[in-house]
């Protein structure tokens, strides 16, 4: 038979691992369901909704700051429904942006997420202005750069008025 001594201890270190095994178990009892949500499944969903922001382009050029002898209002005006429509994602705002005929030939562009930063300084080319705009990819892509600049190419239409007829 075990002495007084011996068991006293015993069932005191039974109550105590079953008075924290308990407390342990009120925690993770819930009716709330973010509390029964797993962390990883928490951790997700907040990845996806900060993915979900980083995949939406943003216009982040002061333009009213935009000062280059060769780049007309008309052209900032254009330039600056391009990178509308690339914030908003819209393809009908893109084409309307672009001069007729140019198509669906850069519709793409829309797919890959920009922070666009600035505006280089523009290029003549015989009859065509080339004028950069300059940013930063969202999306990580393995092995391409952070920094993107994507040419705005403008050559006049019939009316004399610059339309953008490529981008690079």
């Amino acid at each position: 038979m075990m002495k007084p001594a011996r068991i006293i201890p015993i069932l005191l270190l039974a109550a105590s691992i079953g008075l924290f095994t308990g407390c342990g178990k009120q925690g993770t009892t819930s009716s709330s369901t973010n509390e029964t949500a797993s962390p990883a499944a928490s951790e997700s969903t907040e990845e996806e909704s900060s993915q979900a922001v980083a995949q939406q382009s943003v216009d982040e050029i002061k333009w009213n700051e935009v000062k280059d002898p060769l780049i007309e209002e008309g052209m900032i005006t254009k330039l600056q429904a391009a990178v509308a429509a690339f914030v908003a994602n819209d393809l009908d705002q893109f084409h309307a942006a672009l001069a007729p005929g140019v198509g669906a030939a850069y519709d793409y562009l829309l797919e890959q997420p920009v922070a666009f930063t600035g505006i280089s300084k523009a290029i003549q080319e015989n009859n065509r202005l080339w004028i950069p705009i300059v940013g930063k990819r969202l999306n990580k892509e393995e092995g391409s750069s952070p920094d993107v600049s994507y040419a705005f190419y403008f050559e006049k239409d019939k009316e004399g008025v610059w339309q953008i007829v490529a981008i690079d």
